[in-house]
């Protein structure tokens, strides 16, 4: 297994990055390497990521002090430029849940200069596409029904067994 840097910018989104960050803990098949960057937050991102780092080694933090924020794009160039150390990064937002498999199914279609995205399923909040899948199950954290999308996940064969696509 290739080791992945996630990369992840967070701007006062603590409650999503818990649950993002503990997903891919949990359901990773290795200890990936996660670069977060805090842009500019006040509801105690940097303060929880630090704590993290004291138990993780495999923990980068990247802080802008702002006041004004740098944005996404800024850093995701900064975190895969200047923090991450592995070949393989993965753009991964602060509300994501990273699903058991997804970085073994990820290296599967892994070449040199490809681009690999997982299909996101995500609530109907905005409109459908070819890159998602439309299901609710759950939109903040405390609402996220973790079990039911383990069932969904186990129980549709097709869904784990379709064709790949070129992208969007």
């Amino acid at each position: 297994m290739k080791p992945i840097s996630f990369i992840i910018p967070s701007r006062n989104n603590l409650k999503y990055l818990k649950q993002a960050y503990e997903s891919i803990r949990k359901n990773s098949s290795v200890e990936h390497e996660i670069c977060i960057a805090d842009d500019a937050s006040t509801d105690g991102t940097m303060e929880q990521v630090l704590v993290w780092m004291k138990r993780d080694k495999n923990i980068k933090l990247h802080v802008n002090k702002g006041p004004e924020r740098l944005g996404h794009t800024i850093l995701y160039d900064t975190l895969v430029n200047e923090y991450a150390t592995h070949d393989v990064v993965m753009i991964f937002h602060a509300d994501m849940y990273l699903c058991p498999n997804s970085d073994i199914e990820i290296e599967k279609h892994l070449e040199p200069g490809k681009v690999v995205s997982l299909t996101r399923i995500e609530p109907p909040l905005h409109p459908d596409g070819p890159e998602k899948i439309l299901l609710d199950f759950g939109i903040e954290p405390e609402e996220f029904k973790e079990q039911e999308l383990m069932n969904y996940l186990n129980s549709d064969k097709d869904f784990q067994h379709k064709e790949t696509s070129n992208g969007i």
